[in-house]
């Protein structure tokens, strides 16, 4: 074979070649990538409610006959101060036969102390001795604490609401006395939450809250009740949100604008919106960069929460790093991409 003829068909190879690779060059679908991300959720939930201010229904801890009343309905009262106390009598008897009893378990106590150290007892019956004392420094402890409890003191700085009682007659523990509101800076709204929602949020959850005579002041608030049982008449749970004023003048009835706040302790994949296709309910498809980034790998996805253009995903994407969000409409699985700037 002459050498024209060698060259000639070294020069078709070459073209065949470079014709070959310039066309698979041709077939790979040019795309755009952003880099996934792992992050905790912060899941928040718009919901409405009406202002009211925090109050508590103020009761004694322990039965007795009612003394005497030191305020009366519509009165302001300060930390501390005494609003009513129960008869004391039976309560001081006790406690004073409490403390006899306990001085009296200190000497025997004392006496083991001292045999056994002389070692005329056992080490079980110093024990009984201390298991004795320790059981009647027990009673005495709460004999102290209820006659404490005979007397009902305003928690705060605040005003008497109500007053359910108003003569000298016996209560039970938990029985409502006054209705009291604090002057602290928190007031409380109730919201109403579907199941999803409900089963997102906690107690403790925060609340960022906005009222239409503060448009620019975002208002702090927590989650501070939460109903474990729907309400039968429409399904929905109730949430008490209380809210911290900022020392801005706040009225009953306002309308509060509420958005409920709760990050996740784990991490999720979180990918741009754009990138999401064939959307259904909570259902899509997503296209990912192989790891040499040269084909496009199809995965089917769920939804676990939108935020802003930003969606978090329920399924761990940990072994991929790269998203498609641009010319993904014409990819299929395994399609070769070429990845734009």
């Amino acid at each position: 074979m002459s050498i024209s003829n060698v060259i000639h068909r070294y020069g078709l190879v070459l073209g065949f070649l470079f014709s070959a690779s310039f066309t698979v060059a041709e077939e790979a679908s040019k795309v755009r990538v952003t880099a996934i991300k792992n992050e905790k959720v912060r899941f928040k939930v718009r919901t409405y409610g009406v202002l009211s201010p925090r109050v508590e229904e103020m009761s004694f801890q322990i039965p007795g006959r009612i003394e005497r009343f030191l305020v009366d309905e519509a009165d302001r009262v300060t930390a501390g101060q005494v609003l009513v106390e129960l008869e004391t009598k039976n309560a001081e008897s006790v406690l004073d036969k409490r403390k006899l009893d306990l001085a009296n378990a200190r000497r025997s106590l004392d006496r083991m102390t001292t045999l056994f150290k002389e070692r005329s007892i056992q080490e079980s019956q110093l024990d009984d001795a201390q298991a004795r004392f320790d059981q009647i420094q027990i009673a005495y402890d709460q004999a102290q604490l209820n006659l404490s409890w005979c007397t009902l003191k305003a928690p705060s700085d605040g005003i008497i609401l109500k007053q359910f009682i108003d003569s000298r007659t016996s209560v039970n523990p938990g029985q409502p006395i006054f209705v009291f509101r604090s002057d602290s800076e928190q007031w409380v709204t109730k919201v109403d939450l579907t199941d999803k929602n409900a089963f997102l949020m906690t107690k403790g959850a925060g609340a960022e809250v906005t009222f239409a005579p503060y448009p620019n002041i975002l208002f702090e608030g927590e989650i501070t009740k939460l109903a474990k049982v729907a309400n039968p008449s429409d399904g929905l749970y109730t949430a008490e949100v209380t809210i911290s004023t900022k020392g801005k003048e706040l009225l009953p009835g306002m309308v509060a604008e509420v958005d409920l706040v709760k990050e996740t302790e784990e991490t999720f994949a979180v990918v741009p919106f754009d990138a999401l296709l064939d959307l259904r309910k909570n259902q899509g498809t997503i296209y990912l960069s192989s790891k040499d980034q040269t084909t496009a790998v199809e995965k089917k996805v769920t939804i676990n929460n939108i935020e802003g253009d930003q969606v978090s995903l329920v399924e761990d994407l940990s072994a991929y790093t790269m998203v498609i969000t641009r010319g993904q409409s014409v990819l299929e699985d395994q399609t070769a991409i070429a990845i734009q700037e």
